[in-house]
C-alpha cells in the first residue's frame, strides 16, 4: 500500500537501511493501522557526479537525501496525521543516519547536521489506485472489510508457504485475537 522510496547520496550501511525500513514501517503501521506486510521501503543510491540533482536550477553536488512516498488518503487521514508521520520519519533518519555537528543548534537539522547526512525533503503523495501482490488496495479506512474479503486468499497463500502471507496472518491474529473465514 504505502511505497516509501529513499533516495540518498550519503552512503548507508546495511544496518542503517534495515533500521530505517523498520522505523518507517513501525511509524506507518502505528499511524494508519496498515498491515506491515504492505509497507514497502526502497533505497536508491544517488550518484551526484552524474549531475542529476538540481536545486533552484543549479546543480547540487553536496547532498541528495530525500524520501518520497505514495500513500492512501481519506477524510479520516488529516494533513496533521501526515505531518506527524513525516516528522517521525525525519527524526528516525537523524537518529539512525545523522551526524550532529553542533548540539547547541539542535532545534533545526540544517543548523546541527553535517551537510552529507541532511535529509533534504520528505513528500507524501496520494495514491489514486494501485494493486499490490495482485490485490486492488482498499480505500483508506476500509481495511477491515477489505481484509475480511481477502482473508481466504491470504490463507491459501500462507498455506502454500508464502512467508509474507504467513507473517500477515500472524500479525492479523495478534491484533484481533482471531481469524474468521
Amino acid at each position: 500500500m504505502p511505497f516509501y522510496e529513499l533516495n540518498h547520496s550519503h552512503p548507508l550501511t546495511d544496518a542503517q537501511k534495515q533500521s530505517l525500513a523498520q522505523a518507517i514501517t513501525a511509524i506507518h503501521v502505528k499511524a494508519f493501522a496498515t498491515p506491515s506486510m504492505f509497507v514497502n521501503v526502497h533505497f536508491v543510491k544517488e550518484d551526484l557526479t552524474q549531475g542529476n540533482f538540481f536545486i533552484a536550477g543549479k546543480r547540487e553536488d553536496k547532498i541528495s537525501n530525500s524520501i518520497i512516498s505514495y500513500v492512501r488518503t481519506s477524510d479520516s487521514r488529516t494533513k496533521a496525521d501526515f505531518d506527524k508521520v513525516c516528522s517521525e520519519i525525519e527524526d528516525a533518519w537523524y537518529a539512525i543516519v545523522g551526524k550532529r555537528s553542533d548540539s547547541k543548534n539542535a532545534e533545526h537539522p540544517y543548523l546541527s547536521e553535517e551537510p552529507e547526512t541532511r535529509l533534504h525533503a520528505i513528500a507524501l503523495l496520494p495514491i489514486v489506485t494501485a494493486r499490490e501482490a495482485g490485490f486492488t488496495i482498499p480505500v483508506a479506512g476500509d481495511e477491515k472489510a477489505w481484509i475480511a474479503e481477502q482473508l481466504p486468499v491470504f490463507k491459501k497463500l500462507a498455506t502454500q508457504g508464502n512467508a509474507g502471507f504467513v507473517s500477515l496472518l500472524a500479525e492479523l491474529q495478534a491484533k484481533s485475537g482471531k481469524l474468521d473465514a
